[in-house]
């Protein structure tokens, strides 16, 4: 049996189709766990609605607790072999679970990871561009080895709803979704893949990927993030010091410490709260940072260091200058 979990918030407009795409899926033996948090509009009763025309539903009521809170609540209920988290205002193709159980099965893997494609609707930001396909192929091996890869070839997805995973894995190794952060997924991912003895690839788009305004994915300078960006490099570097020097381990949670403390930096030049807020939270990513020696990244150092300074000019100069670089050079030719 295979555990769909479906965290609902305020996504009314879309439920249905995110719902009906999992009960006509050609694969049959489904638990359907729908985890309603405290959605303030009619997603509650159209969940209660479903439940009654279908056994294999079953509905969570709960008060907002935010996206992991949601799914935390739904995996402790789980009682399938395999275990599935789809967004509410999403939907799957038709025989995507049939596919990824054949899948999982086949390479006696821990976690099967898989593609998207992704639907536009009324989103903010026209010049936005993502893709969740790989060029490249990536054979079943160790999850550590098998993430590393990504990194390299820069095919890092990490989005909890392209992974298809074995229930018994997540409970072995006690793997939850931290609760109160958004982009959580990138917490829960790179340890996911580390912890994995074995993990496939499914080449396919299995999964439709609904961009739209307002969504958690669109809020990229936001306290809200640079908070939840600040969480993951603690707790990145918590885990560093778990593995030995030289190891695959060591190298992808540098690389995640280094990306999660720049995207900190950067949410900071541009978000439009009072950067006094984001204060606490630079400064707990520094002392984090610093307990690792920046891994001898001092340019990351110094505008860590100097936030504010960097911050003047990465949104004020940083897109004048090549017209300063061409003043500067043209008095040099005067002279």
């Amino acid at each position: 049996m295979v555990s769909v979990v479906v965290p609902i918030y305020n996504v009314e407009k879309y439920i249905r189709e995110c719902i009906d795409s999992v009960l006509n899926q050609t694969y049959k033996d489904l638990e359907i766990i729908l985890v309603d948090d405290g959605s303030p509009d009619n997603c509650g009763k159209i969940c209660d609605a479903y439940a009654k025309q279908d056994v294999r539903i079953k509905v969570i009521h709960k008060k907002n607790g935010g996206l992991s809170d949601a799914r935390n609540a739904g995996m402790d209920i789980a009682s399938g072999e395999y275990i599935y988290f789809l967004d509410s205002d999403d939907y799957i193709k038709t025989d995507a679970i049939e596919q990824l159980v054949h899948c999982i099965e086949k390479e006696k893997a821990d976690i099967v990871y898989f593609e998207a494609e992704t639907i536009f609707e009324d989103f903010e930001k026209p010049d936005y561009y993502e893709v969740f396909i790989r060029s490249n192929s990536y054979k079943t091996a160790a999850g550590a080895a098998v993430h590393l890869s990504h990194l390299r070839h820069a095919e890092y997805f990490s989005g909890v709803v392209l992974l298809f995973m074995r229930r018994e894995f997540l409970k072995e190794h006690q793997l939850r979704f931290y609760k109160g952060i958004i982009h959580e997924d990138e917490l829960f991912t790179p340890v996911a893949f580390i912890k994995a003895k074995r993990v496939a690839s499914l080449k396919k788009a299995l999964y439709a990927r609904r961009l739209r305004a307002n969504s958690i994915m669109s809020r990229n300078y936001s306290l809200k993030s640079l908070e939840g960006d600040s969480i993951c490099v603690r707790e990145y570097g918590r885990m560093f010091n778990n593995y030995p020097a030289g190891s695959i381990e060591r190298k992808i949670l540098r690389f995640h410490l280094l990306d999660k403390a720049g995207a900190v930096l950067n949410v900071y030049c541009f978000m439009e709260e009072d950067h006094r807020l984001a204060k606490p939270a630079l400064q707990r990513t520094i002392i984090a940072m610093d307990k690792f020696g920046f891994f001898n990244n001092r340019k990351l150092m110094i505008k860590l260091h100097f936030a504010g300074v960097y911050r003047l000019y990465a949104r004020h100069l940083r897109d004048k200058k090549d017209w300063i670089i061409q003043k500067i050079n043209n008095l040099r030719a005067k002279r």
